[in-house]
């Protein structure tokens, strides 16, 4: 009689029987690095996100800043159109023009 056990044909027998809680283990696992995985890829996102959104706030002070010059720029056209209409101005001719130059 020999009372040596095979260890690897115990364990064998064991995940065998066990064999439910042994799919449950790896489902676990497997599902514990899904989260990871996506908790990591969800972080990445936002802060894309907020790179993208300050970006675009960016853009919009600029828009801003080009709307404010373009109202600027317009404004000389527009004293110039009234100075036409109501006060009757013209623009001299170029031989009626003097040039004064300041020492």
């Amino acid at each position: 009689m020999d009372s040596r056990i095979n260890l690897t044909r115990e364990v064998g027998r064991d995940l065998w029987r066990y064999k439910w809680l042994l799919l449950l283990a790896i489902i676990t696992v497997i599902s514990a690095m899904s989260v990871i995985v996506v908790t990591h890829s969800t972080r990445q996102k936002t802060s894309e996100y907020n790179q993208l959104m300050a970006e675009q706030d960016k853009l919009d002070i600029e828009w801003r800043n080009l709307l404010l010059e373009q109202n600027t720029l317009m404004e000389h056209s527009r004293i110039e159109a009234l100075a036409r209409e109501k006060l009757n101005m013209k623009r001299p001719e170029p031989s009626k023009e003097k040039l004064v130059r300041q020492p």
